[in-house]
């Protein structure tokens, strides 16, 4: 996989969760910095309005001992223990002179006096200053510190969450004696000032909306998070899915297969990647119909993830295709396994048979590439070809080195074409009275700049099988033209030059005139160009073919056969074709004990086409015995290494110049 397309999967996979969730933390932990903030500004500014009014009432206290005598003034004393029976905030009331000695007390005690707990604190009412002194251990929820009120949070937290809690009770009480300074006495009044919820009403109210909007939000964020985690288990859900089967696809195989064989690292099993392929599917969808043959794809696929154990993965590819990863002991028992799948996927059409072939890398410990491999298996089951025997095969590094050399011919070929490094090598055909020149072969050689000659086995399949062998073709006989024109202009005799014309150029209708196009451009007589065929166009389209052929001998192209006997031999094509020149293979001259049976086939095959006004050339003659029986026959023409090998043209030219 390309790792462009690996990251565009993996950012549709990545999990975006994470940036919700510390949203979500934030605005709770915001919201709870809020309330917490809100309630203690509140408490404060609760505390302090009942501070300074406890102030107010402690000055007006005070104010009674502006001219106070301990001997005389009981009235004074009388009134303060009346305030203190009224105000429920005053507990209790003391006088001290200035050196802190008792003077009055509403209850006969006094304060302990530590100047370190004494605090300034600003009366609301008045100029005056009135000293601030909490009681020794007394639990405060709010406390004078540094001139203003802190609020212990815990407490307050604790005191809402009691079970003893009483809402219509003050939740808590803030005790703390006011030392209010008079002439040369210092007035104490013992505070006990009550705090009650219905004082925060407000701002409880506020923190209640704030949290059902929070609250609304949070549930909100929640479902969001939900709803992004069930997207992206959607979305690698769909990722992994075959559009035809339902199951796993190739994508999923890859990723699943590299996680089996990393976690198998040391080699405890044997793994095995196959491809498993129905051939002719197409055949078969072209019978049947597209839509049983997916149904057809959908029932195998069912019937292999049934077979597999449970460390073992089966994904669609293609078409009829199927790649495996399978567990293994040895080569006997997996070979015999996929015998099985096979005999399990036949038994899906019970009355029809379906032939499958199987490539097989075996993995090595250390190898995770699962798409190279899988390409290795695939590599294996393309050298066994539709019409082989086989129906399993292994990879091997011959055959890679194979695919590694047919995609460098493809990446060169067109640079080649455009750099003429195709060049013309010319085979005489000699006639067998008088060994004079009757003609020759146009053959192709690659001259690469780096690997050198090529000889035409190498690339022309390629090309038959990549469909470049039709620019090939035309270049071939455009460079024929031009040999044969410039030939003309310098007055040589010209003898026809054969050139391939390959089965593929006969899909066209427009072939002949095509033809004729290219070579009347260099203004050469058709005669002397022949155009050779294969037998084995005449298994494509015989119709387009045989008017194809019909017309170009209308042109004046002489038209051979070429290959006769080959493989596809048909009386019935020499019937059907008007053709000029038949080809005898060089098939039937090899073999010692078939050379008598070749002789009487090749004897009867000139006799035949002698009867059918057509020339006889026989190819690939390399012994005097064979040019004699030939000669012997009345053959027309000889072609083969006995006279001569292939040669470039100006070679030709100077050997065979007229």
């Amino acid at each position: 996989m390309s790792k462009s397309k690996d990251q565009r999967i993996k950012k549709l996979k990545k999990n975006r969760i994470w940036p919700s969730v510390l949203g979500l933390i934030f605005i709770i932990f915001l919201f709870s910095l809020i309330s917490t903030a809100a309630l203690a500004v509140s408490g404060v500014d609760i505390v302090q309005k009942k501070l300074s009014n406890s102030s107010s009432s402690s000055v007006k206290i005070a104010e009674l001992f502006a001219d106070y005598n301990p001997e005389t003034e009981e009235n004074v004393e009388n009134t303060v223990l009346s305030y203190i029976d009224v105000l429920e905030e005053i507990e209790a009331v003391c006088v001290v002179d200035s050196e802190k000695n008792p003077v009055w007390s509403s209850n006969e005690e006094y304060p302990v006096i530590d100047e370190s707990l004494e605090m300034e604190y600003l009366s609301q009412t008045d100029d005056r200053d009135i000293s601030v002194l909490i009681p020794e251990g007394e639990d405060q929820v709010f406390t004078i510190k540094d001139g203003g009120i802190v609020t212990n949070k815990d407490a307050v937290e604790d005191i809402f969450n009691s079970e003893d809690y009483d809402p219509s009770a003050p939740f808590t009480r803030l005790k703390l004696w006011m030392i209010v300074p008079i002439n040369d006495m210092e007035v104490m009044v013992l505070n006990d000032v009550p705090i009650y919820l219905q004082d925060f009403t407000m701002m409880i109210t506020c923190i209640v909306l704030c949290a059902l909007l929070i609250g609304a939000f949070t549930l909100h964020h929640l479902i969001s998070i939900i709803t992004m985690v069930y997207d992206v288990r959607k979305t690698t859900k769909i990722i992994y899915t075959d559009m035809v089967t339902g199951g796993d696809n190739r994508l999923f195989f890859m990723r699943k297969g590299t996680s089996l064989l990393k976690k198998n690292r040391k080699g405890k099993r044997n793994y095995a990647i196959v491809h498993l392929e129905m051939r002719k599917y197409r055949t078969f969808c072209t019978c049947f119909g597209v839509d049983k043959g997916q149904e057809l794809i959908e029932k195998y696929y069912n019937v292999l993830k049934k077979e597999l154990i449970r460390s073992e993965i089966v994904a669609h590819q293609e078409n009829a295709q199927f790649g495996l990863l399978m567990v293994y002991t040895d080569t006997a028992e997996l070979e015999a396994r996929i015998l099985r799948l096979e005999n399990a996927l036949n038994a899906v059409l019970p009355k029809m048979k379906a032939y499958f072939c199987a490539g097989v890398y075996l993995v090595q410990p250390g190898e995770y590439d699962v798409e190279q491999l899988y390409n290795n298996a695939m590599i294996a089951c393309e050298v066994l070809g539709e019409e082989a025997e086989n129906r399993i095969a292994y990879f091997d590094v011959e055959m890679n080195n194979r695919k590694l050399w047919e995609r460098k011919v493809e990446d060169d070929m067109d640079r080649a074409l455009a750099n003429r490094e195709f060049q013309v090598y010319l085979q005489p055909k000699i006639s067998t009275t008088g060994e004079a020149l009757g003609g020759a072969e146009a053959l192709v050689r690659w001259i690469h700049p780096t690997e050198g000659f090529i000889a035409p086995n190498r690339f022309i399949p390629i090309f038959e099988k990549n469909g470049f062998i039709l620019k090939l073709d035309d270049y071939m006989l455009e460079e024929i033209a031009k040999v044969q024109a410039a030939w003309l202009a310098e007055g040589r005799g010209l003898v026809p030059i054969s050139v391939n014309i390959s089965r593929a150029h006969f899909t066209r209708e427009d072939l002949a005139e095509h033809i004729c196009s290219i070579v009347d451009r260099y203004q050469v007589p058709h005669s002397v160009i022949e155009l050779e065929l294969t037998e084995s166009a005449f298994f494509d389209d015989k119709k387009v073919l045989i008017n194809t052929v019909q017309r170009l001998r209308e042109a004046g192209f002489p038209v051979s056969m070429d290959d006769f006997g080959a493989g596809y031999s048909s009386l019935n094509s020499l019937k059907e074709l008007q053709i000029d020149v038949l080809k005898i293979d060089a098939n039937f001259f090899r073999g010692a004990d078939s050379r008598e049976r070749g002789m009487l086939i090749v004897s009867e095959v000139i006799d035949l086409a002698k009867k059918l006004n057509m020339k006889i050339v026989a190819e690939g003659i390399e012994s005097e015995d064979q040019v004699a029986f030939l000669t012997q026959q009345e053959c027309d023409l000889i072609q083969g290494y006995f006279y001569a090998k292939p040669m470039p043209v100006a070679e030709f030219a100077q050997k065979y110049s007229a």
